[in-house]
């Protein structure tokens, strides 16, 4: 069956540590795939309807994690409490993954959360240029969370983003950087029982502790 992401079902490509280099075709893309011969009806029915976890950097595909189901709690969480603050200010849209925007000529990534101002959106360009707020919450493994907190960090301010925010399942904590210049400096570091703020939209805010409890919390049967 067809994989997606960097963990194909196949195995192969963690078997054989065939990592894609610059230069060379995307074998992560290839191993994700059934061999010629071997596709099956539902095979190509996956294919057709097909969304890689993936971003373009540099004229490369980088690979995402899958998401696990408490991470997408978190991101169900922050897109409902943007979602608000957003229609309560009537100053944009927020919106979630699987949806890419562009920084700049050959990048691409694709935050989990983020908000487009007003005159961002009715620009109608598709994909969106930039953002006004972009939210990542953080995925397991060193790798993940490079990604996020160092690279993605000097990409987005790179792109002039005014806010980005931090979610670390990990730490519990929420970081919310704002532009200044052409970097970041920390508005704050918001732990457990504390009230995470935005200086670009004032109107979302968002509990801490609620949002760490949303990836906890059973479902009321």
């Amino acid at each position: 069956m067809i994989g997606r992401g960097a963990v194909p079902d196949n195995h192969e490509l963690s078997q054989t540590g065939r990592l894609s280099q610059r230069g060379e075709p995307s074998w992560e893309v290839a191993y994700c795939f059934p061999r010629q011969g071997e596709w099956t009806d539902e095979d190509f029915l996956a294919f057709e309807s097909s969304n890689f976890p993936v971003e373009l950097v540099d004229g490369c595909l980088e690979f995402l994690p899958m998401p696990t189901y408490s991470h997408q709690r978190l991101v169900r969480f922050l897109f409902l409490q943007l979602d608000r603050a957003a229609q309560m200010s009537r100053r944009g849209e927020a919106s979630f993954a699987p949806c890419p925007i562009r920084l700049w000529d050959s990048r691409f990534r694709e935050p989990d959360v983020f908000f487009l101002s007003a005159e961002r959106v009715a620009r109608r360009e598709d994909p969106p240029q930039g953002a006004e707020i972009v939210i990542e919450v953080l995925s397991q493994g060193q790798t993940n969370r490079d990604r996020d907190l160092v690279v993605k960090r000097n990409d987005y301010a790179r792109a002039q983003i005014p806010e980005y925010w931090i979610v670390d399942p990990e730490q519990s904590s929420v970081t919310v950087l704002v532009l200044a210049i052409n970097q970041y400096i920390i508005h704050g570091e918001f732990k457990s029982e504390s009230i995470a703020t935005s200086v670009f939209l004032p109107e979302f805010s968002v509990n801490v502790t609620d949002l760490f409890a949303s990836a906890q919390t059973d479902v009321q049967r």
